[in-house]
């Protein structure tokens, strides 16, 4: 398993560019996956350990370069199933694929305690999300302060009317 991806792994790297440059060529298509082949979705949720075997977390997405190079593994760390968790990322090659008691494991020469107090890792989509709520917040407290505004205008108005009424009429 492990040969097999480093060889998928490697294979992904010295194809990618090459198959952008040839962009002529008539379209292929391919019907079913090989054996050497490995899918990206089969890297997530496969469980990240450190080297004493405990696990510390699971591969939780990749993040490939503009070559289509792997770069980084998202790493999904702490929570209890999955709630509280928060990603960090780690160079590709600080991960080693390994199989341990049959199964398929990413190891990381790190501790737990230094993933959790790793930075969490923001995506682009997470930046723009915090943008956006910082804006709609900003917006959401002017048009509170403006209402507020509002309403107190007409709290004060009511309140003279009030009082011009109860006024004994000459």
């Amino acid at each position: 398993m492990k040969t097999t991806l480093a060889a998928v792994t490697a294979l992904m790297i010295a194809v990618s560019p090459a198959a952008a440059q040839t962009s002529a060529a008539p379209m292929t298509f391919v019907d079913r996956q090989n054996d050497t082949e490995v899918l990206g979705s089969d890297f997530i949720g496969t469980p990240v350990t450190a080297k004493d075997g405990q696990q510390i977390g699971k591969i939780a997405n990749l993040v490939f370069d503009q070559n289509g190079r792997i770069e980084l593994a998202v790493i999904g760390v702490g929570g209890f199933l999955g709630i509280g968790e928060k990603d960090v990322a780690v160079p590709f090659d600080a991960v080693k694929s390994e199989v341990t008691g049959g199964k398929h494991v990413f190891v990381i020469d790190a501790t737990k305690d230094q993933l959790t107090a790793a930075p969490t890792y923001q995506t682009l989509n997470r930046q723009a999300f915090d943008e956006r709520m910082k804006e709609w917040r900003a917006k959401a407290q002017q048009s509170w302060t403006d209402i507020k505004g509002r309403a107190s205008k007409a709290y004060e108005e009511a309140k003279e009317k009030v009082e011009e009424a109860r006024q004994p009429k000459q």
